[in-house]
Formats: C-alpha cells, structure tokens, sequence
C-alpha cells in the first residue's frame, strides 16, 4: 500500500475515513513511508438521517494498522464520560498520542538537518546548524507540534517570519522562514493548529520551515530526544478499558485483510 485516500476510496468507502485513520496514527506511523505488505481494518460507525440518508462518519470504535510487520492497534475510549473527552489507546492502554508530532508539516524532504557544522547556503560560510530544515512547497501550513502558548511572533533578517512555542518548563519550539505568520503572542494552541504556512523569508533560498526545538533552554537535536508520551489511562479505568475494547478486538479479528 502506497497511498492511504486511494486505499480507502477505490473500496468505496469516505476519504473522510482516511483522514480520521492518520489522525489517529499520526503519532506512531510515517505515512510517507509506507511499503509494500502494510495493512489495515477498522470498525466504524456511519450517520444516517432517519436511517436512510447518510450523513457521513460518526467515529472509529477501533483500529489495526500493520506497518513494516508490526501490528499498531487503536481504540477510542471516553477516559472522561462527564465531558466526553475520549482518545484513542493501544491494546495495552498506552496513549497513541505522543507528547510532539513527528514532523511540524507535511513535508516533500528533510533538505537539511541539525548539524554542528554545515555550509551555510546563504552567507557562504561554515557554521552550525541549530536546527531541522523541511522542504516544502509554498504555503504548506505549519503546525504547532504540541500543545502550548506563542512566546514570540514577529520577523527578524535571519529569521525572517517565525513563531516560538513553549510547551512546558522543559520543551520550546520554533519555527522559521514563514511566508505569513497565523497567531499572536500570548495565544494558546494546541497540537496540529496552524501556526503558519511555509515561506522562504529571511535567510533562505527555497520554501521550507527550519523547525528548532529547545529542552530546558538549551538547543537540541529533536531526533535524538526521547520525548514523553500523552498521559496514560488512570489506573483505576484500566479493567473498564479491557472490558470495553474486548468485543472491538474481536470484531477486528474476525475482519479478513483484503489483498489488492
């Protein structure tokens, strides 16, 4: 499999499906790095207008996602029924949301990355590169990797239009070279808002977004961290949580993987 919209649409089924699927492994599985002998099955509910019109996807109970040989199951549990917050977790209760998305955009390439010594295109000169450089057409929209308030919205020469993003006490990002900026200082977003859209202001000489990422004020290499994980289930709605996804489980089970 190659493509997840056209996996889903030539079975006739919603490309709404296949947004809600990568929504929902985005954390775990690079889509752009999909191969032959990757393989998925989900059960899911339609919405249907006194139950005959169809009104489009009500939600995924559950989900396997095989990639690269590994089986990445999910399933969608209302960790709070009072406010029906709910989230998707594994077949062990661990959360599939991963404190940081694996990339700002989605990108064509990774044209350049953290280095501590790399020839610099612009000023000719050999210098240390603070940061991962993803190319990207025009306008791409840029997101925010996690959940956080904007510290710093503005332009500077090197810089050119760029946003910073502190998350926590510990984790900062930012993100440069923008065409146009999306948010104001002070705002809060959330993981996947745009921030931004992809540009080559300032010191660069093609579209891309130069994603920097700091931990505990000091710069780092986001590739080698060993980021956190979303909060896990409480302990106390675990044997719920068992309970609750065991006929899902089966129902997937009992789904047949369908060669194309």
């Amino acid at each position: 499999m190659s493509n997840l919209s056209d996996a889903i649409t030539n079975e006739g089924y919603s490309i709404l499906l296949s947004y809600e699927l990568s929504n929902i492994y985005q954390w775990s599985i690079d889509f752009w790095k999909l191969q032959k002998g990757d393989k998925f099955k989900m059960v899911f509910n339609e919405r249907y207008i006194n139950d005959t019109i169809y009104a489009g996807i009500e939600g995924i109970e559950g989900a396997v996602f095989v990639h690269q040989d590994k089986p990445y199951y999910a399933f969608n549990y209302a960790v709070d029924p009072e406010s029906g917050k709910a989230d998707f977790y594994d077949e062990e209760a661990r959360p599939l949301e991963s404190f940081f998305l694996k990339a700002p955009l989605n990108f064509s390439r990774i044209s350049s990355r953290y280095s501590g010594r790399r020839f610099h295109p612009v000023q000719k000169t050999w210098k240390a590169h603070r940061g991962t450089d993803y190319a990207a057409p025009h306008g791409t929209p840029i997101w925010s990797t996690a959940h956080g308030t904007v510290i710093a919205s503005g332009y500077t020469a090197g810089n050119g239009n760029y946003v910073k993003v502190k998350h926590n006490d510990t984790y900062t990002t930012q993100y440069l070279h923008m065409s146009k900026r999306n948010v104001k200082v002070g705002q809060r977003v959330r993981q996947g808002d745009v921030i931004g859209y992809v540009g080559s202001t300032g010191l660069a000489t093609g579209p891309h977004v130069c994603y920097r990422f700091w931990v505990r004020g000091e710069q780092v290499d986001p590739f080698r961290q060993n980021l956190p994980a979303a909060d896990p289930i409480k302990e106390h709605l675990k044997e719920d949580y068992f309970a609750s996804i065991t006929p899902v489980k089966e129902q997937l089970e009992a789904i047949p993987f369908k060669e194309i």
